[in-house]
């Protein structure tokens, strides 16, 4: 989900003595450092806030060496893929009335923004509300239609894998997205990630300031954006004396591999734990900071809870909870929380205290990649047992 607010809101000259020398070779055409693709999913109730960060992006607009491709779809109208510019935008097509929660939809546009403004680096934002693994981009006009539809982590990773486009830089502007859950389905097909641990307020990323930072500094790399973006939300928020609730982190993608074998041992270590140490992983997972869904809660605060609980002795388990420290560490690059959420690590992940929580949310987990192949929904299985 995205939180309201009350706030509402891109000659040759050859010389004689050269006529015998080899053929010069055409240099290629120049290309522009970035193009960055914003899919304004606006048809609900956050169409006026889709239209205020259009307009923030067109405060600054494209550059030289630097393309701001939006695709919105309001509530009030059709779909436009747009080319931003200062001042406006240009209409590239139209779309007329599409499904932004059909992963088809995102991988053309993905095709056709990466056709309009080849660039060096690609930078692709999800913009609506989001829900972490359980999904984001619900489309209010497809389902008064008759579509109840919205993208899972299946769906998710369709979008990205379909569309020939390696991103340099991938972002949530979207509740509660940063989990190992979102990151798995996106995995090998973008460097890093930018998303929050908690709900994003309605006002969603400050677009003016990170197109006005990106404009100017043309040469960031993948690393150097994701901070810019990081940042520019922590000023933004900092500003404003009613966000109190806030997180935001930039994720190296290179430390997948390292979070999932992490938490993959985890499940083993603390399933096979379980009979002697239960009371003491719910003391450990009821003192970590949890999320708008009370389910979500902070990978890192907990295994370190885990690994300084001086009533679990099991060597295993201890070890486990380590690795998964180190692995969040070394993939959170920067993070940055209100006052409220200051012990957050960067990374939440799904973990359910109670069996009837677990139950219900139970058949779509059991179709999170990231769940199955490190085990985690064995484990939740067997915590949220009656047993």
């Amino acid at each position: 989900m995205r939180t309201l607010s009350a706030a509402v809101a891109s000659v040759l000259v050859i010389l004689p003595a050269l006529l015998l020398s080899a053929p010069t070779m055409a240099a290629p055409p120049t290309q522009d450092k970035w193009t960055v693709m914003v899919y304004i999913d606006a048809d609900n109730n956050l169409e006026p806030y889709g239209v205020m960060n259009l307009q923030m992006l067109e405060s600054v607009g494209s550059s030289e060496n630097v393309n701001f491709v939006v695709l919105i779809d309001t509530y009030s109208g059709p779909a436009s893929l747009l080319y931003v510019k200062n001042g406006g935008s240009e209409v590239i097509a139209d779309w007329g009335e599409v499904n932004m929660g059909d992963p088809a939809t995102m991988t053309q546009f993905i095709e056709e923004a990466a056709k309009a403004a080849p660039a060096e680096k690609y930078c692709f934002i999800s913009w609506d509300h989001g829900g972490g693994w359980r999904g984001l981009n619900w489309d209010d006009t497809s389902y008064e239609l008759g579509v109840d539809d919205f993208m899972d982590m299946s769906d998710l990773h369709a979008a990205v894998a379909d569309a020939d486009v390696h991103f340099d830089v991938f972002a949530f502007d979207q509740c509660l997205m940063a989990q190992p859950e979102v990151a798995y389905a996106v995995s090998g097909f973008a460097d890093y990630l930018v998303f929050s641990e908690e709900t994003v307020y309605g006002q969603g990323f400050p677009y003016d300031m990170i197109a006005s930072d990106l404009v100017a500094t043309p040469t960031l790399s993948a690393m150097g954006l994701s901070r810019v973006m990081v940042n520019d939300f922590a000023d933004y928020y900092d500003s404003m004396t009613w966000a109190n609730d806030w997180t935001i982190s930039a994720f190296d993608m290179d430390a997948m591999d390292g979070v999932t074998t992490a938490v993959t041992h985890l499940a083993v270590a603390q399933t096979n734990a379980l009979p002697y140490y239960r009371s003491q992983f719910k003391n450990d997972l009821s003192n970590t900071p949890s999320y708008y869904y009370p389910y979500y809660v902070d990978l890192g605060v907990y295994a370190s809870n885990v690994l300084n609980d001086k009533k679990i002795a099991d060597p295993e388990v201890k070890t486990a909870a380590k690795e998964v420290v180190n692995a969040v560490d070394a993939g959170v690059i920067l993070t940055i929380n209100s006052k409220h959420n200051g012990d957050s690590t960067g990374m939440s992940i799904y973990f359910p205290g109670y069996r009837q929580s677990y139950l219900g949310l139970k058949e779509g987990y059991d179709d999170v990649q990231f769940a199955i192949d490190t085990g985690w929904i064995i484990w939740l299985q067997a915590f949220c047992s009656n047993k």
